[in-house]
């Protein structure tokens, strides 16, 4: 690989992205993929090997045929050649710093505008279907006992999947009763917040973690090895309990139900009881208010279709006879 793309490769990701950004783990990897990805594009479509790589390789023309490769060749929809392109401009960015004889080459490249990708309308769980996901959980074993506390905190909390299974036992802090308490959890950009949880689910952890023995530095979610529990884990464990619990809300069946479905659900019945967006925003960890304002607009879609269900009230009709004149209606405004 050339040294000079070689060297800012590596110091973008050492530098930039885990020193100066503290990027999350989920960022480093994503960006690293891009990467790696890329790398590959040069040299089976391009037959250009990795030491041969240089930083002429980061000019539009390439970056083009990238994403064109990305959507042609491996079938890539929108949204993630925009993740992949906005790895790319990060490390344009970091390439301006570092090298600004690059300015025109990298200038032109970060003019590749990003693809317009479908907006997808958020999937929610009312609470009724939350309450038939919990009611799935076996509570005589080990096993449903651990997922009905999965799912409390999921909704109670809105968190991510990755901050959940990263959740150790010295993370819940209780009160002097036990009964209350928060959760202390590492976000994105490893910042840190504090979660207030409802007095059932912190009185529900508690009990759990001295079923279990637990010791604060362990984390609060195991497999059945005995191993930390995965992302595909909570996924595979949360298709199960949605088998169970369309059996008794049928219409579950038709909906695509993930762990990112919990918080949507958060958000919304949050902002529903009144909580205002900027408050919403701090309790998901959201950098920018934008990203929870998407819960506000599907907050007011729900209710322009449950409108159109509701029969119009019938009015005299309001008519309207124009002036023969309209010289004359204009000059009597």
């Amino acid at each position: 690989m050339n040294n000079l793309f070689q060297d800012l490769l590596q110091k973008f990701f050492l530098k930039r992205m885990l020193n100066q950004k503290q990027a999350s783990p989920e960022t480093i990897k994503s960006y690293r993929d891009t990467f790696r990805i890329y790398i590959e594009y040069l040299d089976t479509v391009h037959k250009c090997p990795p030491h041969k790589i240089g930083l002429e390789h980061m000019e539009a023309e390439w970056i083009l045929g990238f994403l064109e490769y990305l959507n042609q060749k491996r079938g890539n929809q929108a949204k993630t050649i925009n993740n992949r392109l906005a790895a790319i401009h990060a490390f344009l960015h970091f390439m301006s710093f570092e090298k600004p004889e690059y300015s025109a080459t990298i200038q032109r490249s970060l003019m590749i505008p990003f693809q317009k990708a479908e907006k997808r309308q958020l999937g929610f769980l009312t609470k009724e279907e939350i309450d038939a996901f919990l009611g799935a959980c076996s509570m005589k074993e080990a096993l449903g006992r651990r997922d009905r506390m999965m799912i409390l905190i999921l909704y109670n909390t809105g968190i991510r999947v990755s901050e959940l299974i990263s959740l150790r036992c010295k993370d819940v802090i209780f009160d002097g009763s036990g009964t209350a308490g928060y959760i202390n959890v590492m976000g994105k950009g490893r910042k840190e917040r504090n979660i207030p949880l409802w007095k059932t689910t912190a009185t529900y952890i508690k009990k759990y973690i001295e079923e279990h023995g637990l010791k604060p530095d362990e984390k609060l979610f195991i497999n059945h090895t005995g191993d930390e529990l995965t992302r595909s884990g909570v996924r595979y464990r949360i298709d199960c309990l949605k088998k169970k619990a369309q059996k008794i809300i049928p219409r579950l069946e038709s909906k695509k139900i993930s762990p990112h479905t919990f918080r949507h659900s958060t958000a919304l019945h949050l902002l529903q009881s009144g909580v205002d967006i900027s408050t919403i925003a701090i309790w998901l960890g959201h950098e920018s208010i934008n990203t929870t304002h998407k819960y506000m607009e599907a907050d007011i879609e729900m209710k322009q279709r449950i409108l159109e269900k509701i029969a119009e009230p019938s009015v005299s009709r309001y008519r309207y006879k124009p002036s023969k004149d309209i010289l004359s209606f204009l000059a009597s405004l």
